[in-house]
């Protein structure tokens, strides 16, 4: 197979949102969690040479790993969050910014069509992704607060982690506590701190934030009926929108109402929830279309699944069928079937498709045919961070050798994927549940979809074994080291995670990064 000249074309061509933003190219560097913050949870010198590295790699837009908006609420004990607005707190978050647009690096050539004017910019437009893990924050596993003090949600439960004795051992375990059910004041209070956290990003220096309301967090809880069974109004909100919008209409109109126009609002939700009872995509459609016809969003990312039927973290690669490319990044069929609906860019967002983007052919082929508009690449560019330079943007390769690394192969973790489950098609099969037609939103009571994972198996903990393989590798970035595609599971990490990441290199590494706790960047 010869190089397409127009596909590289293509995928380097600019794209004007509806803010009036410039996006140099086509390519996302999604949002990944790095899993290498200290205890302050301000960005650090490591976060700033693992963004530079990106940087240098062409990429159109770059998205931060999940910020949380609430220091005692985090996904991991490495996040990145807000924990004020303080001028500490946005000079470092101004530094990882800076970092990264001054480190940027214009693609190896640019002619034809699609080529840039004299106002298309070279460095990448920044975005943080604000983020609140809702349900799946474990006191246990974050230490950001006391073990009995329970996650926050819309409902009273606990994160499925199957119906094992491993699986309810570890739920109970790692969340002692069920879920505590917010108040409307408290949801309030979710939302001054989405609208203060984007307006410290503002002040930073960044592009614009991206909101979080996908892969079972607490926004993605609030739209689904398995997890808002009976939402509540929401002072503010207007009378005639549905329920489980009204938090994500507060948070996304306050962030508007502050910001300047140049500021870029994004956001990231499912395409489904992947379980019976949650989020569905002809729920998701009709909620897509809302957020669109308020006309204050410039970017929406499309995702699915949730840490416990994680699609996210699956790959899944094209196939040839009769001699034909399928089609196929993970969610495409939903945004094909979506994006003739919705006006194109700038009248209306720009969509971000993410999963399974592998190579050039199949990018431009989603960007020809408007499967999206935008190419989200996340996995591989852990293993290679200037992929759009060295690769996609690049005459030299031909498009057969674009294929990019995913680690689909990670030696030394068949066995604990046997395990924990999390492989590929451990994830539960989707079966939609019965809907009112009365509410679109509405799911009614369905039985859990049955699982073709192993017995006992843990989705939550099998997908975890390849995130954090790829973190480990985010984590050799951050130190200057390239990334190892052939580094053993087990052996990285002893070495990434627990020597680097929580000894910082030895006792002395350690003590020296316990001391720095807490200090300015």
């Amino acid at each position: 197979m010869q190089t397409s000249k127009e596909d590289i074309q293509l995928v380097q061509s600019p794209l004007i949102l509806p803010n009036g933003r410039i996006v140099p190219n086509r390519l996302v560097k999604v949002a990944m969690e790095e899993g290498i913050a200290v205890k302050h949870g301000r960005p650090g010198r490591n976060h700033r040479e693992l963004y530079a590295a990106w940087a240098r790699g062409g990429w159109g837009i770059i998205v931060t790993g999940n910020v949380q908006v609430d220091p005692r609420h985090l996904a991991t004990p490495h996040d990145l969050f807000v924990p004020d607005s303080s001028p500490a707190t946005i000079a470092s978050y101004a530094l990882l910014n800076h970092a990264i647009i001054s480190s940027a690096s214009p693609p190896p050539c640019r002619s034809g069509a699609g080529s840039p004017t004299t106002t298309t910019p070279l460095e990448p437009l920044t975005l943080v992704q604000l983020s609140h893990p809702g349900l799946q924050s474990s006191a246990v596993v974050c230490m950001a607060r006391a073990p009995w003090s329970p996650a926050v949600a819309p409902c009273t439960s606990r994160p499925d982690l199957g119906t094992s004795w491993m699986g309810r051992a570890l739920g109970y375990l790692f969340w002692p506590m069920a879920s505590r059910r917010l108040s409307v004041d408290q949801w309030l209070d979710v939302v001054q701190r989405f609208v203060g956290s984007a307006k410290v990003m503002e002040e930073a220096g960044w592009g614009g934030v991206q909101i979080h309301a996908a892969h079972g967090y607490l926004l993605a809880e609030y739209l689904s009926a398995l997890t808002n069974p009976h939402p509540e109004p929401l002072p503010g909100a207007p009378a005639n929108l549905p329920l489980r919008l009204h938090l994500l209409h507060l948070i996304l109109h306050g962030i508007h109402k502050r910001k300047g126009r140049s500021f870029t609002l994004a956001v990231k939700i499912n395409c489904s929830d992947f379980v019976q009872g949650g989020l569905d995509e002809e729920q998701a459609a009709e909620i897509v279309k809302t957020i669109v016809s308020w006309g204050i969003v410039d970017i929406l990312e499309v995702s699915g699944g949730t840490y416990a039927t994680p699609a996210f973290a699956t790959g899944e690669k094209h196939r040839p069928v009769n001699g034909q490319i399928t089609r196929q990044s993970l969610f495409s069929h939903f945004t094909s079937a979506l994006l003739p609906q919705l006006p194109s860019p700038p009248a209306g967002p720009a969509i971000i498709l993410t999963g399974g983007m592998h190579d050039r052919p199949l990018i431009a082929s989603s960007l020809r045919n408007r499967a999206c508009d935008l190419a989200g690449i996340g996995r591989p560019a852990c293993l290679d961070p200037s992929l759009p330079n060295r690769v996609i943007f690049n005459p030299a390769v031909r498009d057969d050798d674009t294929a990019l690394p995913c680690g689909e192969e990670i030696r030394g973790s068949a066995f604990f994927k046997w395990v924990f489950g999390g492989g590929k098609g451990s994830g539960s099969k989707v079966e939609k549940g019965r809907e009112d037609p009365a509410d679109p939103y509405e799911t009614a009571p369905a039985i859990p979809a049955p699982s073709n994972m192993p017995s006992g198996g843990i989705p939550l903990v099998g997908a975890s074994i390849s995130i954090l393989w790829h973190e480990m590798q985010l984590s050799r970035i951050g130190r200057g080291v390239e990334p190892n595609p052939e580094m053993n599971w087990l052996i990285g990490l002893f070495v990434e995670f627990f020597w680097w990441g929580l000894f910082g290199g030895g006792p002395a590494g350690w003590f020296v990064s316990r001391a720095n706790v807490g200090r300015s960047v």
